[in-house]
């Protein structure tokens, strides 16, 4: 063996190890973020189950007796003519999904379930806030022009549907890591908005007013398309308002990530960029889902 090569074989052996050093690193820092992955997905399950078995015992509590003696419950439409109620629906029907998503056990059908689920969750959480927002800012400046502000109902179910629905969406953006918040699902939600005012004209006509007084109260059709106007706006600002809180939570636990990773390891490389991009793969693989979806 000459001189030369003698001396370029302890670097080559040198180099070989830092490459296993590094592989075994990228391996540590992807099942670390697996486990924390997991361990939200466990508890972001345990936060749908119980969100929708108080969803489904609310919405059970509208077929009682006691929701019977309620106006809403009488006349064409029942408690759907009401957007709070539809919502609510939607929610509960979101949940549902979200745990089947999480005990599938096909891959393909947890990757559709989860997929679904995400556009689902992100189109109501702009419509949950919109019904928060509308029905406080209208009730506390036209004293009850929302629902009729004199009807007794339970306390309780006050809170439920117009406060409870607006905080499981906010918990769920910011526990499940999926939430995408893509424009398939901002179109989503702009569908809803429409379907719901073309059923309000559908009540109209068969119930004889709308199932607001507000709503009776403006001048139609300018009033009407005015209102409409404004729940859009708000609709899209919450859609917005959400996918940036998404977005800059998302900034922050990757910076936190990446802080708590550097400390353990010294010589950083190409691995920060590695590790921030990694940690967006299942956001990533949702989205791409929903595109596959819509070709």
């Amino acid at each position: 063996m000459s001189a030369g090569a003698a001396g370029l074989e302890p670097a080559g052996a040198a180099s070989s190890v830092d490459a296993v050093a590094a592989k075994a690193h990228t391996w540590a820092v992807q099942l670390e973020r697996k486990e924390r992955f997991m361990a939200r997905s466990d508890f972001a399950f345990v936060f749908h189950a119980f969100a929708l078995l108080f969803y489904v015992r609310t919405w059970m509590w509208h077929v009682s007796p006691a929701a019977a003696l309620l106006p809403g419950s009488q006349g064409f439409g029942w408690f759907f003519r009401y957007l709070t109620f539809c919502s609510f629906t939607l929610q509960m029907v979101q949940f549902f999904i979200c745990c089947l998503a999480h005990v599938s056990r096909n891959p393909k059908r947890k990757r559709r379930l989860a997929v679904t689920a995400d556009q689902l969750s992100c189109a109501l959480f702009g419509i949950a806030n919109t019904v928060t927002a509308l029905f406080f800012a209208i009730e506390k400046t036209t004293k009850g022009l929302v629902e009729g502000g004199q009807l007794q109902r339970p306390a309780w179910l006050n809170l439920a549907v117009h406060v409870v629905n607006s905080v499981v969406a906010w918990v769920d953006l910011l526990i499940v890591e999926e939430r995408s918040f893509h424009g398939n699902s901002r179109h989503l939600a702009l569908l809803f908005a429409v379907a719901y005012c073309t059923w309000l004209l559908v009540v109209r006509t068969f119930f004889g007013k709308f199932p607001y007084p507000i709503l009776n109260k403006l001048p139609f059709p300018l009033g009407f398309l005015g209102f409409v106007l404004l729940g859009f706006v708000v609709v899209l600002a919450t859609f917005q308002l959400g996918k940036s809180v998404k977005r800059l939570t998302n900034l922050a636990l990757d910076r936190l990530l990446l802080g708590s990773e550097g400390g353990a390891r010294s010589g950083g490389g190409a691995a920060p960029a590695q590790r921030s991009n990694g940690r967006q793969q299942s956001s990533a693989a949702v989205g791409a889902g929903g595109k596959d979806k819509e070709q």
